[in-house]
């Protein structure tokens, strides 16, 4: 693992957690925030053991987006180096969205520009209620190019029209509505949050997970009538697979399988049905 000067990486072998840690400047984003954001998440794409990521903010604020001492700290901008930064950037927000394991944002305070970027690559965004938003770019002459196709995909072109061509601050309401916040929380209760959601990650069957993670991704770029092919080699490569003969040999024979972790919670009554396992183990 690297060591992180802009970030603190903690995990415990089941769910990471990958903390902006640059609360004196809103966690915004320089270069060496983007570098190790990328490192952290390619490491952890290569650690068997890592089955979720949190990703947290240090301090009253989740992200400012970019920094903007850092993109003045040369004088004039010139194109070359700029180009470079993108694609550093880009390089950034696609390690974590293509992260074989589901990761899970956890929002106080606000996100601005890049912070909605973050958000709209990871998997599952519970916010806090009295967060707000901006897509903010073209306040200062800048146009939000990097995360478009990410905000694109997560929240669609009605909200980039309404808010990336307005610049106004919005709630979490809002954000819901546009799918950018999936939970919306009181600030207190964020963390229990985090915790039942990292618990129903656990038990979920850890390949059958980034399996699945995949075919999402995959299914973005294909036609309709590719991603109907695409379903049945996917659904019958789980079926073949160990994980699927010990998760139905579990349900038949009324226990958790072996990959199940449940943490912080009470026994369960026994299942007896497929939907007493989904309430079972959410």
């Amino acid at each position: 693992m690297h060591r992180f000067t802009t970030l603190a990486l903690e995990s415990n072998g089941d769910i990471a957690r990958v903390t902006l840690n640059r609360p004196d400047r809103r966690n915004a984003f320089d270069g060496q925030m983007v570098t190790e954001l990328r490192e952290a998440f390619e490491d952890l794409a290569h650690d068997p053991s890592v089955r979720g990521i949190v990703l947290a903010a240090a301090g009253p604020v989740f992200c400012a987006g970019a920094d903007l001492q850092w993109m003045q700290a040369g004088g004039p901008v010139l194109e070359t180096p700029a180009m470079r930064d993108a694609h550093q950037l880009l390089r950034m927000f696609r390690a974590i969205d293509e992260s074989p394991c589901p990761v899970i944002a956890r929002v106080q305070g606000s996100a601005f520009g890049g912070g909605l970027g973050l958000m709209a690559v990871c998997d599952i965004v519970v916010a806090s209620e009295d967060a707000t938003f901006a897509l903010s770019e073209t306040r200062l002459g800048l146009i939000p190019a990097v995360i478009t196709p990410f905000l694109l995909h997560k929240a669609g072109e009605s909200f980039l029209r309404r808010y990336g061509l307005s610049g106004e601050t919005f709630c979490a309401s809002t954000a819901q509505r546009y799918n950018l916040a999936h939970d919306v929380v009181p600030q207190s209760n964020l963390d229990d949050r985090i915790l039942e959601l990292s618990d129903a990650i656990m038990q979920l069957a850890p390949c059958a997970t980034k399996e699945s993670k995949l075919l999402f991704h995959r299914m973005r770029a294909l036609s309709d009538k590719d991603r109907l092919a695409l379903g049945p080699e996917y659904n019958a490569r789980a079926r073949c697979a160990p994980e699927a003969a010990e998760g139905l040999r579990a349900f038949i024979e009324k226990r958790l399988p072996s990959w199940a972790k449940p943490r912080g919670r009470k026994p369960q009554q026994e299942a007896t049905t497929s939907d007493d396992v989904v309430l079972r183990h959410t």
